[in-house]
């Protein structure tokens, strides 16, 4: 039989409410009767133990059952997981967490793994405990990490790993105090021009030659304010070195290499044209 809540709602309203007339035996017991089958189409709707809400793949039946309509995540896949995990919905294991969802202070104790493009922190403070930070974790070799480094926004200032020269290339001046910081000292033994081998790299700071034979030296990469300083060895014989047009000597007068058998000669770049030079020679 198909009862009609709000129908039978009115009528006992009604029934209740009446000031007058009599009711006869056969109302009650159909007033029984429609409290019975309200009770089983009730427990028939009802949260049974297969539409529980802590079984979270039937969060949807359930929520049907009570005419609540469907939810935007329904199925266990949903949810949170873990890797490994028997079920999707197993709680995290081998970490814990300190403080409420909501609250301004979360503590994870357990190893952290974020898998994605970009990872953004947000904070006024960053304290790292580790003693060394890895940039460019997993480079095969240097050309993989070529311009790894820091970048500082709003200065745009740099400090960026150069493969090419196997250096740590500032883009910014350093200033400060340095204890037993010495330069590299490029060590060669020309004994032509060929293959840039009369090269002076005004990027790097110190050079020592040792002659071994008579060439045009001339100086590369070449910006202003650059300099460079260079030991001529002329000990293994008399070789003479000569100079490209850039260099300029006091009172354009280049030295006479055949007088001294060690000279320094100092180097400062004036543009991107002229480079200055001079030269001291010894006899040791």
């Amino acid at each position: 039989m198909a009862i009609n809540v709000s129908t039978l709602e009115a009528n006992l309203t009604t029934k209740i409410n009446a000031t007058t007339g009599t009711t006869e035996g056969k109302e009650f017991l159909l007033l029984g009767k429609a409290v019975e089958a309200i009770g089983t189409a009730v427990s028939a709707n009802s949260l049974s133990t297969a539409n529980n809400l802590s079984d979270l793949n039937n969060v949807a039946t359930a929520r049907t059952n009570l005419g609540l309509g469907t939810m935007a995540v329904e199925t266990a896949a949903d949810y949170l997981t873990t890797a490994g995990a028997t079920a999707a919905y197993a709680p995290l294991a081998g970490a814990t967490f300190t403080g409420a969802v909501n609250a301004t202070d979360l503590t994870l104790s357990g190893n952290l793994t974020v898998n994605g493009t970009t990872t953004t922190v947000n904070s006024t403070t960053l304290d790292v405990a580790d003693l060394n930070i890895t940039i460019a974790d997993g480079a095969a070799d240097a050309a993989a990490a070529n311009g790894a480094g820091i970048t500082v926004d709003g200065a745009s200032a740099t400090m960026l790993y150069t493969s090419a020269t196997d250096t740590w290339d500032f883009n910014k001046a350093i200033t400060g105090t340095y204890t037993n910081l010495q330069p590299v000292v490029t060590t060669a033994t020309p004994a032509s021009a060929a293959g840039g081998a009369g090269d002076v790299d005004m990027t790097k700071p110190m050079h020592h030659w040792t002659l071994a034979g008579s060439f045009n030296i001339s100086p590369t990469n070449i910006a202003a304010g650059r300099t460079a300083m260079l030991v001529l060895d002329r000990t293994a014989s008399n070789y003479n070195p000569s100079w490209a047009s850039a260099v300029k000597w006091p009172a354009a007068t280049e030295p006479t290499w055949a007088d001294y058998r060690y000279w320094i000669v100092s180097f400062t770049c004036l543009d991107g044209t002229n480079v200055l030079a001079s030269a001291s020679g010894y006899t040791v």
